[in-house]
């Protein structure tokens, strides 16, 4: 089995959790879906990127820092 097959997995289950997460959320609050509740359940699929890109940026400053 490939890294990759293993990073797309997680990507997906962590957006999955998120999305679900989000509608249960919405669901429960009785909500009508409107353009920011769709808008909420997209931007779900890009938070798990938006974590990594922080996770790098932290540890490649971090890095830099004690050279």
């Amino acid at each position: 089995m490939s890294w990759v097959y293993v990073a797309s997995a997680a990507y997906c289950l962590t957006a999955l959790f998120l999305m679900s997460m989000t509608f249960l959320e919405g669901a429960q609050a009785r909500a009508s879906w409107n353009l920011y509740r769709f808008a909420g359940l997209l931007v779900c699929l890009f938070w798990p990127v938006l974590v990594l890109y922080l996770m790098f940026k932290m540890v490649f400053k971090r890095s830099v820092a004690e050279q």
